[in-house]
């Protein structure tokens, strides 16, 4: 072969190359929403089976049972106390790692061979498990896509992900991506939501993408997808889309949106009927009322 013919078949190479990453890429990006949607299939699995249990209960997204008479297993602390938060504090996910018994997680001991007896078999992994624990990756309660933009900005903010913060930092760009659950279903107060009282479960959300943490406020701000200051929401997916889940099971993909009026409409506020009373048709407040009158 000549130099020529070299050059042209190396030249050839390159343009199919560049042809093909940008395909190579959507393909990735594509299997990684497919495989978020599997995982959030499996919690509405774990979900489902909860409610089952528990007369109808559904998950809530926050529990406090220091003051309860049966504390339960849920971020206890045996045999020592969980690194982030405190204990018998917890989230859905937290409750869903304990009673499907997801796994148990033996952190590395310390330079001086100290060896941290906590082993997650009661809490879901934090941000101190993918740091510390080499190859720990896969875990059903987490989205597929790793973060890239955490909640907090500053490079050296150190902050905790929601609830025992104001959000993710960027110590954990880079780790899973958070579902958050609607904190509509907050128990911490005792005041349990059933399937029963909620009006469309068709429509309501349960877990959302969240660059923030495992909860989302059922408030306008955490909600607003066209400020990043204050949405927690993380559109991760190829289109600048999140997904979520609804109670009835079914995943939806929605694309970014500018408010909460824009998911759920507008709201009566006078005689006058809203110009848009149904916005996208996602509920996240007011999920017990028919009217869903306002965050």
């Amino acid at each position: 072969m000549t130099l020529v013919e070299i050059l042209a078949v190396v030249g050839i190479i390159a343009l199919l190359v560049a042809i093909l990453l940008p395909a190579l890429r959507v393909a990735r990006a594509n299997s990684e929403w497919a495989a978020s949607q599997n995982n959030m299939r499996q919690i509405h699995t774990y979900l489902q089976s909860y409610i089952t249990d528990n007369r109808e209960t559904v998950l809530p997204s926050q529990v406090d049972y220091r003051t309860a008479r049966f504390k339960g297993s849920v971020r206890a602390a045996i045999p020592s106390a969980p690194p982030i938060g405190p204990a018998l504090v917890g989230t859905w996910a937290d409750i869903l790692w304990t009673i499907n018994s997801l796994g148990s997680v033996q952190m590395p001991a310390a330079d001086d061979g100290t060896i941290n007896p906590y082993d997650y078999r009661y809490d879901s992994p934090d941000r101190y498990v993918y740091a510390e624990v080499d190859g720990f990756s896969k875990n059903v309660l987490r989205s597929t896509v790793v973060m890239e933009r955490p909640f907090i900005g500053d490079e050296t903010a150190i902050s905790e992900a929601t609830p025992w913060g104001p959000g993710a930092s960027p110590l954990e760009r880079g780790q899973p991506g958070y579902f958050a659950a609607n904190d509509f279903f907050d128990a911490r107060l005792g005041v349990y939501y059933t399937s029963g009282q909620i009006k469309r479960p068709s429509e309501s959300v349960y877990l959302v993408d969240s660059r923030a943490g495992e909860v989302i406020l059922p408030t306008a701000n955490p909600w607003k997808g066209d400020d990043l200051t204050l949405c927690e929401v993380d559109f991760r997916y190829p289109g600048n889309t999140c997904i979520l889940l609804c109670l009835d099971g079914h995943i939806q993909t929605e694309s970014k949106w500018d408010d909460i009026e824009e998911l759920q409409g507008q709201f009566w506020t006078s005689a006058t009927p809203p110009a848009d009373p149904i916005g996208r048709g996602v509920r996240i407040s007011n999920l017990n009322r028919s009217d869903n009158l306002g965050p």
